[in-house]
């Protein structure tokens, strides 16, 4: 499963993960729902623009697209939580020779430095 993913990719996984958090049926969520939550935030994407990049993400397997009458619809493969954490052991291999300590220590540095 790549884990990689680009601006607008995440934009849409978090879209996808908030309102499956706020209640949405997460067998329909349509690409509809997920570009009027984006523009609501003040973003501005066209409709194919969304839905290139959602079936993309299915076929990523970051998405499950799954036919609901004449239109596609979404849900995620992965909780947020579940893709942050496997964010975070993959970060802690790549530059903390897997010592999630190390990476803790480096947080920690950054959270006190981004406090005013």
């Amino acid at each position: 499963m790549a884990y990689t993913h680009g601006t607008l990719e995440s934009e849409i996984l978090n879209a996808v993960w908030t309102m499956e958090e706020n209640g949405a049926d997460i067998k329909n969520i349509s690409v509809s729902e997920v570009l009027d939550y984006i523009n609501s935030t003040g973003a501005q994407r066209a409709y194919t623009t969304v839905k290139t990049v959602m079936d993309r993400l299915a076929e990523k397997k970051l998405l499950k697209r799954e036919k609901s009458g004449k239109k596609f619809c979404y849900k995620s493969v992965e909780s947020r939580e579940e893709m942050a954490k496997t964010a975070i052991d993959k970060l802690a291999f790549q530059y903390f020779n897997n010592d999630i300590r190390s990476l803790m220590k480096v947080l920690e540095k950054r959270c006190l430095s981004a406090k005013v």
